[in-house]
């Protein structure tokens, strides 16, 4: 097993979620192929973690200032699923794979950092239906004909979603108008009560790196139908839309209650800094359900698919955007741009400001740690987390304080040592305030 460097590691790391969570059997970490909340994904972390010899001072240290506590808050105690101090910047949605950041420790206070910055993700279009959620999961809404569609007609329409544009989210998202979800009044039939403001977004990346002819592909379609209420108020949707005056009509005006950002269908939440815990059932009863009954509540598959491949052409698209935008309204918004109609088939985010999937990593960028390595043990992942989170320690050393043990090199006190005074020409200088960077 690998060994402890001694060090207390925290900071920032980039995981490759693969959408495979890990079991437990025998103490052993086995995958199994099906998809996973990020909250348990990190959940696994934490077992794997508290077990580790690569974060043991990480856990002396928590449980040392967890001991200093007790009598000074109420602060809740640790247990097996919230034993560090962690978090995600920007949550993956169960059918979507790729970067994952994860901070720990004192990683987690830079976690908000990711949530304003760019993003590639790879995409597939598939075309010929929309659904309500304009992804697969969802149910269908319209249909249209596919029969004018090529490479070529698909790689001009892509030239409008380059640079600076205007986008309006999905009215089927959990944006709040009024204090109702946009998607509550598309289900109940009812008109909303003012148009979902369009965005500013900026495209630097948007292209097509593969086509996929119909029978030349495996993506699905989903064989539930939407009811009729809904297909009516997408109907009205479509048409305005399409209406020359759409975007010049469309308010600027922040979106009200709107404080959740949907990337896609990335989720991403402005408390990502503070701890992860689990779900609120499992706050009010943290030890009642065991590791696997846990994980069952959050993994999801995506079911309803139709047996056989959708008839219809795909394409997958490469896109580098500003933070906020919805991949999910783009696979929509080129459906129409085409003359039919696209919903968003399979979606990857393979880069996240400078933590990256891609394999050789390109320079300057950062690897991410591939999922299955956490499955191989502490001697796969070990060494290549550390090296990620020293790199990281190096930028953002912790801070000195009057009153704050740093870690690897001096113990302060809050009264200078004699051999303190001397090289400080005898005087004992007081701290300015709790952000000086002197250490008395």
């Amino acid at each position: 097993m690998a060994g402890s460097t001694g060090k207390v590691l925290e900071g920032v790391f980039a995981l490759l979620d693969q959408r495979t969570p890990l079991t437990y059997n025998r103490g052993t970490a086995i995958r199994k192929p099906q998809s996973l909340s990020s909250a348990q994904l990190l959940r696994d972390l934490q077992h794997v973690f508290a077990a580790s010899q690569t974060f043991a001072p990480l856990l002396r240290e928590m449980k040392a200032k967890e001991n200093q506590s007790k009598h000074r808050s109420k602060r809740r105690r640790m247990d097996n699923d919230n034993v560090f101090k962690m978090g995600h910047g920007g949550t993956l949605d169960p059918m979507a794979t790729g970067v994952l950041i994860v901070g720990i420790g004192r990683g987690t206070k830079f976690l908000q950092n990711f949530l304003d910055c760019t993003k590639t993700y790879e995409t597939v279009v598939l075309f010929g239906k929309s659904t309500d959620t304009y992804d697969v999961a969802g149910k269908v809404v319209a249909s249209a004909s596919t029969s004018q569609l090529d490479r070529g007609l698909v790689e001009e329409k892509l030239e409008a979603f380059r640079g600076r544009i205007k986008q309006v989210p999905p009215i089927y998202s959990a944006l709040k108008i009024d204090g109702m979800k946009a998607y509550d009044y598309a289900r109940s039939g009812k008109a909303l009560p003012r148009e979902l403001a369009a965005r500013d977004m900026e495209v630097s990346e948007c292209f097509l790196t593969d086509w996929y002819e119909s029978g030349k592909h495996e993506f699905r379609w989903p064989v539930a139908e939407a009811p009729e209420q809904e297909k009516a108020v997408f109907k009205k949707l479509v048409h305005r839309e399409e209406n020359d005056d759409y975007t010049a009509n469309v308010s600027t005006e922040p979106v009200e209650d709107s404080r959740r950002e949907i990337e896609g269908t990335i989720e991403e939440s402005s408390q990502v800094q503070k701890t992860v815990k689990s779900e609120e059932a499992d706050q009010q009863a943290p030890n009642s359900l065991s590791k696997e009954e846990k994980a069952a509540l959050h993994t999801h598959t995506i079911s309803g698919l139709a047996e056989e491949a959708a008839d219809a052409p795909a394409a997958r698209v490469r896109l580098t955007v500003s933070s906020g935008f919805y991949v999910r309204s783009f696979a929509h918004d080129l459906g129409l741009a085409c003359g039919s109609h696209g919903t968003m088939a399979d979606l990857a985010r393979t880069r996240q400001a400078d933590y990256s999937v891609a394999s050789p990593t390109p320079d300057g960028l950062i690897p991410a740690l591939d999922h299955t390595d956490i499955a191989l043990g502490e001697d796969v992942w070990g060494p290549k987390i550390t090296k990620v989170l020293e790199a990281w320690l190096d930028k953002n050393p912790a801070p000195i304080t009057g009153n704050t043990n740093y870690r690897d090199k001096h113990t302060f006190d809050r009264r200078p040592t004699s051999q303190a005074r001397r090289d400080h020409g005898g005087v004992h200088h007081k701290r300015r305030n709790s952000s000086s960077p002197e250490a008395w």
